[in-house]
């Protein structure tokens, strides 16, 4: 045997080996995790680690009201696709994992009186987990505490029912005869339009006529949603409709439910989607909307700018 001959087995291992470096490491797989964090007056202020992960969602839930305005979401820009921030929850989307030595500190004070009056947290990335959903109790918990919460949750059940009670009713008066005892057709009647193609497409593709109805202050818009081949399933979140004016500032947006007959668009499937919305009455003549459709997640959906109220 040559010398050139017997090399070349070596040669192919070397190449064969350095080809398997060279390849993308496999995407880390992290345990979603839920964790509750009790804040004790008594013990000095201390920065709490927050486990957040690329494209994972984490949900913080307070069991007293927050102040939003006490969240730096500048801070939070470089490293996050999304911040919501309500009266007692925060949600955070992570864009990247949060590189070793930047980790971003947030504050979030509370909105009542009472101690601690904040809590701190130091948001990291860790290989093994991410924390899915996380609940902070500002103080621990006596029985007596527990106790009183179980009376207001009775009480709220029972008023809730009551509410139940009055919806069921609302809900017999169902049809056109339904919506005009509603107040939702008025006798000016409906008038349909339709609405261009999307102006974007969010991992979801829009199949039109897109009819759009009016009555009073009452909109709805109905389309259908296409779900490509080799995707995950779609689950109907919410619609975010966001006002503009020329003639002033950007105006709050506001969300709301989507409506489907199935509970989700499988791959290379369609349905149909409908959201109601209204529109204020002191809306100025040269309003435009802007109209966005997500999943469940606020990730996936199509939008429409520019829309005539």
């Amino acid at each position: 045997m040559s010398l050139s001959t017997s090399v070349i087995p070596l040669v192919l291992t070397v190449l064969m080996g350095t080809s398997a470096v060279a390849q993308s490491p496999t995407p880390v797989m992290r345990e979603r995790k839920a964790r509750q964090l009790t804040l004790r007056a008594e013990e000095p202020p201390a920065l709490l680690p927050l486990r957040v992960a690329a494209h994972e969602v984490t949900t913080v839930t307070f069991d007293a009201p927050i102040v939003p305005e006490s969240v730096d979401r500048s801070v939070l820009a470089p490293f996050f696709s999304r911040v919501a921030v309500h009266e007692d929850v925060l949600v955070l989307k992570a864009s990247m994992d949060i590189p070793a030595g930047k980790e971003p500190v947030l504050t979030v004070r509370f909105a009542g009186p009472g101690a601690p009056a904040q809590v701190g947290f130091v948001l990291t990335t860790v290989a093994a987990e991410v924390d899915s959903q996380v609940e902070v109790f500002r103080q621990g918990r006596t029985a007596q505490d527990l106790g009183k919460e179980l009376a207001d949750l009775r009480a709220r059940c029972a008023v809730t029912e009551a509410g139940l009670a009055t919806l069921r009713a609302q809900c017999a008066l169902r049809g056109l005869g339904g919506a005009v005892l509603m107040g939702d057709v008025t006798r000016e009647g409906v008038a349909v339009d339709y609405l261009r193609d999307p102006s974007a497409s969010m991992g979801m593709t829009a199949e039109g006529p897109h009819v759009s109805y009016r009555s009073g202050a009452t909109r709805v818009l109905a389309t259908t949603l296409v779900n490509s081949d080799g995707t995950h399933s779609w689950v109907p979140g919410f619609a975010r409709v966001t006002a503009h004016a020329p003639s002033g500032p950007v105006m709050p947006a506001r969300e709301y439910p989507l409506l489907m007959q199935e509970t989700q668009v499988a791959p290379g499937s369609r349905a149909t989607v409908m959201v109601e919305w209204l529109v204020p009455k002191d809306m100025p003549l040269d309003v435009r909307f802007n109209l966005e459709l997500f999943d469940s997640k606020g990730e996936r959906g199509i939008r429409w700018e520019q829309v005539a109220p």
